[in-house]
């Protein structure tokens, strides 16, 4: 199955030889491509400015670069992304989503999936500076200052803008012996950062068992596997997936039509208004799942528009 939407066939990629980042010999040279002065980069790299702090809702630990940093880190990714990439990988690459992701996984069979524990975390900095020695030829300085300015605290940021491609390079190797081995087994196989995705005729706990021990032997540890019954609807990054297509999770409707009762409950024109952005959000998300979610989004998102409105002229 093609895994290609129409907006990513229409994009150009290169092969890694013509990156903007490829083959660089001294720091000096990587800041003049950068149009960064170097002394800013030295910097950068021994104080990025991080907040770090537990998300509201995951409580997961996110370790987010200053604005400065954060910056360097988009135009590194821009640079990176324009690689071409395996057709299996579907995060960070422009023109792929989580919901491309789930896509390849329509049709008859079973899937099976398994994540990367901690996977940020777990990628170390001298990875990261392998990858930029290795694959990009950089000068052993040059990758040693951009390790330093990508990663925190001797690993990659959980917050930054450069981490989920950059996590796909550092084990490339992995995941490329992970795609060996769908293919032993005629099976398609997606990642999406740390979420490794099998599907087909021959997918099952042995193929599950295997995906696990190289994951093992990478220096990883693998969690939440799970082998959905043959031909029955699965999960795929957070998706429903079956042989005719994908569809919205009923936790997902659930939210969305709480959130609908609770505005319409609401009589607090702040109240309201604090309600409005998440639910629109879910809305226009959910749209491109179901179209028919489609029209929705657009009513609370002008009975939106019409509040702020209102309550600007009456600030006036």
């Amino acid at each position: 199955m093609s895994t290609k939407s129409p907006k990513e066939k229409a994009l150009v990629r290169i092969p890694i030889e013509r990156c903007h980042l490829y083959k660089i010999g001294s720091p000096h040279a990587l800041a003049k491509r950068l149009g960064w002065d170097l002394n800013k980069l030295d910097d950068l790299a021994a104080y990025g400015g991080y907040k770090v702090y537990k998300h509201k809702y995951t409580g997961r630990t996110i370790e987010e670069p200053g604005a400065a940093l954060q910056s360097l880190h988009r135009q590194l990714h821009r640079y990176l992304s324009r690689i071409e990439v395996p057709p299996y990988l579907h995060s960070a690459v422009k023109g792929r989503s989580y919901l491309s992701n789930a896509r390849a996984h329509v049709g008859d069979g079973r899937i099976i999936k398994i994540d990367i524990a901690k996977f940020y975390q777990s990628v170390p900095q001298h990875r990261v500076m392998h990858f930029f020695r290795d694959r990009m030829k950089c000068a052993p300085d040059v990758s040693g200052l951009l390790a330093a300015l990508i990663c925190y605290d001797g690993h990659l940021a959980t917050g930054s803008a450069i981490s989920p491609l950059i996590s796909f390079y550092a084990f490339e190797s992995l995941f490329d012996d992970l795609a060996n081995i769908a293919c032993k087994y005629d099976l398609e196989i997606t990642c999406y950062v740390d979420d490794i995705t099998m599907s087909g005729k021959r997918a099952s706990f042995k193929v599950l068992h295997e995906v696990r021990r190289t994951i093992f032997r990478a220096g990883l540890r693998a969690h939440k596997d799970h082998a959905f019954a043959y031909n029955s609807p699965g999960i795929v990054t957070g998706v429903v997936v079956t042989g005719q297509g994908i569809s919205l999770p009923f936790e997902r409707w659930k939210k969305i039509k709480n959130q609908i009762r609770l505005l319409e409950a609401c009589e607090i024109r702040d109240d309201k208004l604090e309600i409005f952005p998440s639910l629109v959000s879910r809305l226009y998300e959910a749209a491109q799942i179901d179209p028919a979610c489609r029209s929705k989004a657009e009513y609370y998102h002008a009975a939106w528009r019409k509040l702020k409105y209102e309550k600007m002229a009456r600030a006036a």
